[in-house]
């Protein structure tokens, strides 16, 4: 799935005023004279993962910048993996884990929703997907926090590619197979854009735009590209998907407020 390719760089961001946390309201409790006599039957109560709980919470402390870097470092261990495969079985086992199709989930590969993701299988795809997580990634996992950032950029992910796959049958290219994280990154994209749409973006690294007509432009070629099916090479769907999580995400946390919303 080729990127929106956010062969961009910011250079400006205008930030609004600091966000804050929700207040919650001071609503007295009542107490009743009444009591009632227990039900014959206790639902279990749910089972919590305590070793998986301690770990959320401890990725809230983890350094922003060391989320993109791993994440970018995942991605470049599995090019290297593509870029060094010798034998038409070790092609054979990229194709089967790190791509993804409608035969890939029919057969129960469904781990290829997300290993695809982290999948490039050429360095111009890499880079221009990587500039990307890395020039809005940072600044949106600060935002958000690193648990929070990395909801959403895996969720983004396989909600991509499950968009591309679904779509997949209506395309001449049905039986092609996809890669790539263009889904995930547009999503962060589409989040920074709505967090500051007014900073300046280098189209191209040359032509400053506002980021919101950046953003407009990319998403109207991708409409175009899915409408037409023609045939590009080009996950469209996928991009579409990602950017529109992003931007449910934001409204989901911000709505019109500076304060954020439980998600």
């Amino acid at each position: 799935m080729m990127s929106i390719r956010t062969l961009a760089s910011r250079v400006t961001v205008t930030r609004g005023s600091a966000f804050r946390p929700l207040k919650h309201a001071n609503v007295p409790l009542k107490t009743s004279t009444y009591v009632l006599a227990a039900p014959k039957f206790m639902p279990p109560a749910p089972l919590r993962s305590r070793g998986f709980t301690n770990i959320a919470r401890r990725l809230d402390s983890v350094n922003p910048d060391h989320v993109i870097f791993g994440l970018i470092g995942a991605n470049a261990l599995v090019l290297f993996m593509w870029q060094t495969v010798d034998t038409s079985s070790k092609r054979q086992f990229m194709v089967t884990n790190f791509t993804t199709s409608p035969a890939h989930i029919m057969s129960g590969r469904v781990h290829t929703l997300l290993t695809a993701a982290f999948s490039h299988a050429d360095t111009g795809h890499f880079f221009g997907n990587m500039l990307g997580l890395f020039f809005f990634g940072r600044e949106v996992c600060a935002i958000l926090g690193p648990k929070r950032f990395l909801g959403l950029y895996l969720g983004s992910a396989v909600a991509a590619s499950l968009a591309q796959v679904v779509s997949q049958p209506l395309y001449s290219s049905r039986n092609s197979l996809s890669l790539g994280a263009s889904g995930a990154v547009n999503a962060v994209t589409a989040f920074s854009i709505c967090m500051f749409p007014h900073s300046t973006i280098l189209l191209m690294f040359v032509l400053p735009l506002p980021a919101y007509v950046v953003g407009s432009l990319f998403i109207l070629r991708d409409i175009w590209g899915a409408v037409g099916d023609r045939n590009t090479g080009v996950g469209h769907v996928a991009h579409l998907a990602g950017a529109g999580i992003g931007m449910f995400y934001y409204r989901r946390m911000f709505g019109r407020r500076s304060g954020f919303r439980r998600f």
